[in-house]
């Protein structure tokens, strides 16, 4: 390796503050469908059909975003990731968690669902669900580490889907007094 200058590059420097999360605008909605695209290519690949995100219209994404189930991560003024929270009943749910390849391996993702679990444990929600692919274990991987434990597995038009969940507030059992 030469260490002339422009022979060499040091690796980007990212700083977690500047990304910043807030609900989706109707004007982002092309953005979304992009990233959405772009995040769930790999994931086709391993099934045997398309995922339902791919399948997904601009239409549907708009009456989400006008719900307020939206949200987007930005750096700058550059969508790089993308959610849908909701709440049911007083389980959370999130959905559609993508970011851009360009963007990966930065704590994005892990940066969005932090911000729906403070979100949903704001609205009482007792614990967040969510569900991926049984084929894609990157998926199942990635939540394991931030916490999020399976609790069933099911068929769903001919691919397993592996529903995760996490609790709020679980009680820590102390040991006895001896």
């Amino acid at each position: 390796m030469s260490l002339e200058p422009n022979s060499w590059r040091l690796p980007e420097i990212y700083n977690y503050a500047e990304v910043k999360i807030r609900r989706a605008e109707l004007s982002e909605v092309d953005l979304i469908k992009n990233i959405l695209n772009d995040a769930y290519a790999p994931v086709k690949k391993q099934l045997s059909r398309a995922p339902a995100a791919l399948k997904e219209d601009m239409g549907k994404i708009s009456r989400h975003i006008q719900m307020g189930n939206q949200y987007v991560a930005l750096i700058g003024n550059q969508v790089v990731g993308t959610m849908r929270v909701t709440l049911s009943g007083q389980i959370g749910v999130i959905e559609r968690l993508a970011v851009s390849s360009t963007f990966r391996n930065r704590r994005i993702g892990s940066l969005l669902v932090q911000y729906a679990e403070n979100l949903m444990e704001a609205m009482d929600a007792t614990c967040i669900e969510l569900e991926v692919y049984g084929r894609v274990e990157e998926q199942q991987k990635f939540y394991d580490r931030i916490g999020y434990k399976e609790t069933t597995r099911q068929k769903r038009s001919g691919e397993e889907i592996v529903l995760m969940r996490k609790n709020f507030n679980e009680e820590v059992e102390e040991e006895e007094p001896l």
